[in-house]
């Protein structure tokens, strides 16, 4: 296997895996990041229930940081509990070594008796200056910005005094203050806001140290601050959610067996898809047809690989799950609430929606079945998913290339042969059959079919194709089924 980054993290060690070190190297795991650790405490737990804090050495502590750092370099650091002073003179020490690196604070502030007041304003006067990103709950922030936050604005001026300390990105997790509140990154300009994750006092230690751990690891393998954030927060939501799942008796944790968010050519190409989109919007009227013709009960549908929610929003859809951050802003921008995840592991509870809508997404995803049989996971019993999508039989990719062989591709009206944009070069077309089977194989019945117009004048006269028996001609195939 090749590792993807190399990251560090700094902390207690908890021997059930539900905080500090152990969850952190789960997390990077799952990220493919090869992970070292440094405990500064343990942590061990009696038959009652009854937690204690050990506190290593300051000297044994250093000597480890010191041997690892004398072979490895590291893409990101997370610190988390720091008892000492020497600690974090020896934290310190190191980063100006391996100077570049991006150091994640999630430090713990108030929760052990073992870290005495000075040792924590001593880490905020000498670590934060370091710090690529602090990420702190509220009570955290409360401490650290010497001020009280009772609701979105008061998070936001906190993370202003915060940023003065230092750091160059300030995250706050305050989506729980009110209705309505999100987490907070503020860069020194502007504040980003993120859908937080569910919280319960379970979960909430694994769940945080998970969350930073994730952020972590997407920095070392170069991903940028707000791809990173996002991806980590869909990583958290999915692994609460496969956990209530999975876990029916006996002690619950986070399930890390779960494959993060990758970066998409739809990341990238958010802002040229959208253009595209409305500049050809001929091309996909009759697919919106369709759709609108299978659609039952919009009001409580999900559109599933929202993409920039231009047929989400005038079908009337006011929820969706999109995994590339441009493409969701894109769909809120038209009024879609966007849940951060991928097709394959949605972000959704079983039976929450009657309708679902797949439009063109299994063209995209890695694994279509699995996507399939979410859809049918999260439909209640009676519910329909609406699938749309370009058959392989008779795609527009095939129009581009016989309009080229005929002599009719007219650059000022058609997009660049062969494809207009990355998101369309790494589709997978899928035939009309395999649909099929893939809606049987998860339980759909009764399927419904509505396949649209064949020619796009546009781009070529040529009919591609003859309809499969019993379909109305078309480009895009349209199918309907229901959960039994």
């Amino acid at each position: 296997m090749i590792y993807e980054g190399e990251a560090l993290t700094i902390g207690v060690s908890d021997p059930k895996g539900r905080s500090g070190l152990d969850t952190d190297l789960n997390t990077f795991c799952s990220f493919n990041v090869f992970g070292t650790s440094v405990p500064t405490a343990v942590l061990s737990i009696t038959r009652s229930g009854d937690e204690h804090v050990h506190v290593i050495p300051a000297e044994v502590t250093n000597e480890q940081i010191n041997s690892i750092t004398d072979e490895f370099t590291f893409g990101a650091l997370k610190v988390g509990m720091i008892p000492n002073k020497e600690i974090v003179d020896n934290i310190v020490d190191m980063i100006e070594k391996q100077d570049p690196i991006n150091l994640v604070l999630d430090p713990v502030l108030d929760e052990y008796n073992n870290i005495r007041e000075e040792t924590e304003q001593y880490l905020i006067d000498n670590l934060l200056k370091k710090c690529f990103l602090i990420i702190l709950d509220v009570k955290e922030a409360e401490k650290v910005g010497d001020t009280s936050i009772k609701d979105q604005d008061d998070a936001e001026n906190a993370a202003k005094v915060i940023m003065g300390l230092g750091p160059e990105f300030v995250f706050i997790r305050s989506s729980d203050l009110t209705d309505g509140s999100s987490d907070i990154l503020y860069d020194g300009d502007t504040f980003h806001e993120y859908e937080g994750y569910e919280i319960t006092e379970e979960n909430k230690n694994e769940a945080d140290c998970t969350f930073s751990g994730a952020v972590t690891a997407c920095l070392s393998k170069g991903i940028d601050i707000n791809r990173s954030l996002g991806i980590a927060m869909d990583y958290v939501r999915r692994a609460i959610l496969s956990y209530t799942k999975r876990f029916e008796k006996g002690e619950k944790h986070l399930d890390h067996n779960i494959e993060p968010l990758e970066v998409s050519a739809f990341e990238e190409e958010a802002a040229d898809f959208d253009s595209w989109f409305e500049n050809n919007k001929n091309v996909f009227e009759s697919e919106f047809k369709a759709e609108e013709e299978l659609m039952l009960d919009p009001e409580n549908a999900v559109s599933i690989g929202v993409g920039s929610g231009l047929f989400a929003s005038r079908l009337g859809i006011k929820h969706g799950v999109e995994p590339a951050k441009g493409m969701a802003e894109l769909a809120r921008e038209k009024g879609i609430k966007v849940m951060r995840g991928r097709a394959e592991d949605l972000p959704i509870h079983d039976q929450e929606y009657e309708t679902a809508l797949m439009s063109t997404v299994l063209s995209y995803v890695d694994d279509v079945q699995k996507a399939v049989n979410e859809a049918f996971r999260i439909l209640k019993s009676g519910g329909h998913v609406v699938i749309s999508f370009l058959p392989k039989e008779g795609s527009y990719t095939m129009l581009y290339d016989l309009a080229i062989m005929k002599g009719k591709h007219d650059p000022d009206i058609s997009p660049e042969y062969p494809y207009p944009l990355k998101f369309i070069k790494g589709s997978r077309w899928l035939s009309t059959e395999r649909v099929i089977d893939l809606m049987k194989n998860a339980g759909f019945k009764d399927l419904k079919y509505v396949q649209t117009l064949t020619k796009h004048p546009k781009y070529t006269n040529e009919e591609v194709e003859e309809p499969i028996e019993g379909y109305k001609k078309g480009d895009y195939v349209v199918i309907r089924g229901e959960k039994p």
